[in-house]
């Protein structure tokens, strides 16, 4: 079984061509990748499909003049020169936060996203308002905040009783009532460091 798999992945072409890993390019958009900006370990994806779109990303930009260079013009000019089109986008977004990167492009039609880390995604105003986090008391840390289940139900929604447990914390219930074992079982098992 394992070498039919193989073998099917070494065979797998696209449009007659063996398929190659491209990281965050594209052959239908650029740019399109993932750019540095301002802060530590800040990033904003971007994503500019079509002509139109690359009208709006000058926009954005302040119609910098290196972004009326023949080279750009097209979108096949664009995807033969996406090395040097992304060292200048890199060049720019390095001197902006994500967040005005994303809102100056989007202003404009154009894909981008900041990247968000976990502080971010906890303060994300849509995320609240999904309610896509609960938060739940833990033993150790105090308040914390988890991921909610996505699937809501109006007539039987979910309930959450407590956050994670610290390490051992269930063992009297897996070992006694799951498993059957005697207290003196426990005991021995906890003296011996096994559980």
């Amino acid at each position: 079984m394992s070498s039919l798999l193989g073998s099917a992945i070494l065979d797998y072409t696209l449009n007659g061509r063996e398929a190659e890993p491209v990281g965050n390019s594209s052959t239908q958009a650029a740019p399109h990748d993932v750019y540095r900006c301002q802060g530590d370990d800040r990033w904003c994806a971007i994503a500019v499909f079509g002509d139109e779109k690359w009208k709006g990303f000058k926009r954005a930009l302040g119609n910098l003049s290196w972004t009326e260079d023949k080279r750009f013009a097209t979108m096949s000019g664009r995807l033969e020169n996406a090395e040097e089109l992304d060292r200048r986008i890199q060049e720019w977004t390095s001197e902006h936060t994500a967040e005005e990167v994303m809102a100056w492009l989007q202003r404009e039609g154009v894909a981008a996203g900041a990247v968000q880390n976990a502080r971010d995604l906890a303060a994300d105003p849509q995320l609240k308002a999904r309610g896509f986090f609960v938060e739940l008391e833990h033993p150790e840390l105090g308040k914390t905040i988890t991921d909610a289940t996505p699937i809501k139900l109006s007539e039987t929604p979910a309930e959450y009783s407590r956050a994670a447990p610290i390490h051992g914390q269930d063992n009297d219930y897996v070992y006694g009532e799951l498993l059957g074992m005697s207290k003196a079982e426990m005991t021995d098992l906890r003296q011996q460091g096994i559980i």
